[in-house]
């Protein structure tokens, strides 16, 4: 029997040795990274210039070099299967090399496997109608991140974290995975609106390139990637009809919304139809099919109606009799103006009976022609809330339903096929950009919408705001690319991995920031269209900054600021503690804003703004997004009550 146990164990022993593969042996290379031929001449470039979509295996290779150097100070040779010279112990085999030929994968499906000697990472990088997707790429971070412990928190000098070390032995390893959400999109919107912020970087005396060069895609945009953003479908729901007028209206006025003034024309652009009209119906149905005999690999088209504008929504007598008088109540809006008084309905149903008989109308008879199409159909605006009559909706929308509401996706799920969400939850418009930590909440409502038929997640207003909002932005990419993490790992993790010997601290103040959130979100007069944002004092009040203050200080003397290891560490509470002196600033000027003509108003928004200014070309605060929502907020600030 001790014979037996010793065999056994000297097997196992001499078992894992051999499956054990050493990359980097005290500052030596080991390996050798392969590719397929073909791509000896881009491989050669820097991954900056390998962004484009087809440039998922070599850029693949070129990240997995450039990290094996950052980790090791050691830089593997990057070659084909045939190029000579390129003799090594082991080999790492990126994409269709014909030495992968025996892995099968699916769309967005990577597998990392060892094979004797040699590791193999491959990818689906193709996905339905010859989408591309960067599947190989994604098994490369997913290696990154697993194998070398590198962590990207945010863009910027001090957003990644690279372990050191000058041997590096991997495991045996077979790992097979893909994403279970089909479209996972997080909106890089910390350029834009130029033409409203070029006054005030001119004001600032910023150069608006220089503004765009510190916070575009150049500088952001390689974050976002190795979050593993990305798709196998191509989700298309954008305004469908416009120039509609233009091409319909001389011939078809009736198939327009009746205005306030009894006509229907429209002013254009983003005109409004009249949903009732089935010869309308007809003729939509008709060119979506059109375009997709025309375009084979074109899987879907949008049906949602152009939002916003001038034009207001059809009032007809067809149109008012699918609006069910039971359904939950607009009040105000301007854009449902009564035919009596020319003024808005004080209270209106919401429109969703009307509008989604229209899209199940259309789906209907584009669904006799093309059974294999889909088409999407927003639940926004007027028509957010679930329709009160309609049944299930034809099988072949995808509904994209703008908010995070559990009840409204519940609601949606019991009709809708499939859902897709496109939040606008990520910006300062309620908590003006002051810290704020609803990690867990936006993890949670991911999970939630999977479980309820969402294949697709699009979030806008991700302004850039990495010292105040970072966390939310980082473990939301981490839910997206598996819903069913373990958040609260996650963020340990991510403290862990930031803040290093100060983790401790840190995690209790991302804690603390966590009941503010969790309070902010539950007033219900802190919403986008209520912003009465004197009454953020109430949850970032002196006490609570103060404890927040507390535990930067903790940090602060829990590192040596004077090691060069703590240095990026350090970076990172300092950037903490500016967006509490942030807090601080807005908290002093909404205490004075019912009063613009004090002294004390004008020195402290003149006190915000300076501070903001110091902000423009860091990856801290969105200082222009924040200053907007400000004002915004200061509007009200007359007719506030905290």
């Amino acid at each position: 029997m001790k014979l037996v146990l010793l065999l056994f164990l000297t097997l196992a022993h001499f078992g894992t040795a051999f499956a054990d593969i050493t990359l980097v042996r005290e500052g030596k290379a080991q390996v050798v990274i392969v590719v397929p031929e073909g791509l000896s001449k881009q491989v050669q470039r820097p991954a900056a210039q390998l962004t484009g979509g087809t440039m998922s295996v070599p850029l693949a290779a070129v990240e997995l070099a450039d990290y094996l150097q950052k980790v090791s100070g050691v830089r593997p040779l990057i070659a084909t299967e045939t190029q000579k010279g390129a003799a090594a112990a082991s080999r790492i085999y990126i994409g269709r090399c014909k030495a992968n030929a025996d892995i099968a994968v699916q769309a967005e499906e990577f597998v990392i496997r060892t094979k004797g000697s040699d590791l193999h990472i491959c990818g689906g990088d193709e996905g339905p109608g010859g989408l591309i997707c960067q599947a190989t790429l994604f098994g490369m971070y997913d290696f990154i991140e697993r194998e070398l412990g590198v962590r990207w928190l945010f863009p910027g000098e001090h957003g990644e974290v690279v372990p050191k070390r000058s041997t590096i032995t991997i495991p045996d390893l077979d790992r097979r995975e893909q994403p279970r959400i089909e479209k996972r999109k997080v909106r890089n919107q910390a350029v834009t609106r130029e033409d409203t912020f070029a006054p005030v970087l001119k004001q600032w005396g910023v150069a608006v390139d220089a503004w765009k060069s510190a916070q575009g895609p150049e500088a952001m945009g390689a974050w976002f990637r190795r979050m593993r953003l990305g798709a196998r479908i191509e989700i298309e729901g954008g305004h469908a009809y416009a120039g509609w007028w233009e091409k319909y209206g001389k011939e078809h006025p009736e198939w327009f919304a009746l205005q306030p003034d009894g006509t229907r024309t429209q002013q254009p652009e983003r005109e409004r139809l009249c949903k009732s009209n089935p010869a309308l119906w007809n003729e939509i149905a008709r060119v979506r099919i059109a375009e997709f005999k025309a375009d084979p690999s074109k899987r879907m088209a949008s049906l949602a109606p152009n939002d916003g504008g001038a034009n207001k929504w059809c009032m007809c007598a067809a149109c008012r009799a699918l609006d069910p008088a039971d359904a939950p109540k607009l009040r105000n809006d301007r854009s449902l103006i009564d035919p009596a008084t020319r003024l808005p309905f004080a209270e209106y149903p919401a429109l969703t009976d009307r509008v989604f008989t229209f899209f199940n109308e259309i789906a209907k008879r584009v669904r006799r022609e093309m059974p294999d199409r889909d088409l999407v159909a927003y639940a926004y605006s007027v028509y957010r809330t679930p329709p009160v009559k309609l049944g299930p909706l034809e099988p072949n929308l995808i509904i994209g339903y703008v908010g995070l509401d559990p009840a409204d996706i519940e609601a949606w799920s019991r009709i809708a096929p499939r859902l897709y969400l496109r939040p606008n939850d990520l910006g300062p418009a309620i908590d003006l950009g002051l810290p704020r930590n609803n990690a867990v909440q936006l993890a949670s409502a991911v999970k939630f919408a999977v479980e309820h038929k969402a294949i697709g997640f699009d979030f806008d207003n991700c302004h850039g705001n990495w010292s105040a909002h970072g966390l939310d932005y980082y473990v939301l990419c981490k839910a997206l690319w598996n819903p069913t993490l373990d958040v609260r790992a996650t963020i340990a993790d991510y403290c862990r991995a930031a803040y290093g010997p100060a983790a401790a601290p840190m995690q209790r103040y991302h804690e603390r920031l966590e009941k503010i959130s969790d309070q902010v979100r539950a007033d219900p007069q802190l919403a986008p269209k209520s912003p009465h944002a004197a009454r953020l004092r109430r949850y970032y009040s002196d006490e609570a900054l103060t404890a927040l203050e507390s535990e930067i200080l903790a940090a602060k003397n829990a590192v040596n600021r004077s090691d060069a290891a703590h240095m990026h560490a350090s970076a990172r509470i300092e950037m903490a503690a500016e967006s509490v002196k942030y807090a601080r600033l807005i908290t002093a000027l909404l205490k004075v804003a019912q009063d613009k003509k004090s002294p004390a108003y004008l020195d402290s928004l003149t006190a915000v703004e300076s501070f903001l200014k110091t902000k423009i070309l860091t990856p801290e605060l969105a200082p222009l997004h924040s200053l907007r929502y400000l004002r915004m907020a200061l509007s009200y600030a007359e007719r506030e009550v905290e």
